[in-house]
């Protein structure tokens, strides 16, 4: 079993089995023999492949449902807009979110962080206001809170790692005090895999006032 490291009373171990090979069958591009050797991917952090019933739900969507979404009165727009609703509804379930309206798509991760820096955080931060980001972060998770704090005047600190690319939590605790804002860190590094406590982590922020 593959190093997964665990931090104070977080198990990031599961008891659930998944069938591999079964797996494996919903993602048509994992057919495909690569250099001799059945294709491994293994890059879903920047690209995530898609299964089988994605590809066919969306090209049937492409070829009989497509129509713009809350603006027609035509039979085929108002389809297309209770299809999209479905599908929002689905999300805000999944994420226990209070109401759907909460639930905003987007292309990834990128864009939904730099959703919140530049609508969010132009409103709400101001000259002398902390932002905390961990050493282990992507660069979508990074630069769009450099540029706000070039704008804003405000101050963005780094949480360092040890040696074993963990969080030094005790040093994320001295660094929470009023003047922190925002808290943006990773729950796992796209990196090198470390796995952050982000219960502890977000409740640590929340107590602090981020």
């Amino acid at each position: 079993m593959p190093f997964m490291p665990w931090f104070g009373g977080e198990s990031m171990l599961t008891e659930k089995k998944f069938d591999i090979e079964k797996i494996r069958k919903d993602f048509p591009v994992l057919s495909h023999q690569m250099n001799g050797h059945p294709l491994v991917y293994l890059d879903n952090a920047a690209t995530t492949q898609k299964p089988l019933a994605v590809i066919d739900r969306l090209s049937r969507f492409y070829r009989e449902e497509y129509a713009t979404v809350h603006r027609g009165v035509y039979t085929i727009s108002q389809r297309a807009t209770w299809e999209v609703d479905q599908v929002r509804e689905k999300c805000r379930n999944f994420l226990n979110a209070k109401k759907s309206a909460e639930i905003i798509f987007v292309r990834g991760a990128t864009e939904a962080i730099n959703l919140v820096a530049h609508g969010y955080g132009r409103k709400f931060i101001g000259k002398g206001d902390e932002i905390l980001v961990s050493a282990i972060e992507h660069h979508a998770n990074l630069v769009p809170w450099q540029v706000l704090c070039a704008e804003k005047e405000a101050v963005l600190r780094v949480i360092p790692v040890n040696d074993q690319g963990e969080l030094c939590l005790d040093e994320y605790r001295k660094m929470l005090n009023p003047r922190v804002k925002i808290a943006a860190f990773t729950h796992m590094s796209n990196a090198l895999g470390t796995i952050n406590p982000i219960k502890l982590m977000t409740r640590l922020a929340h107590d602090a006032g981020a």
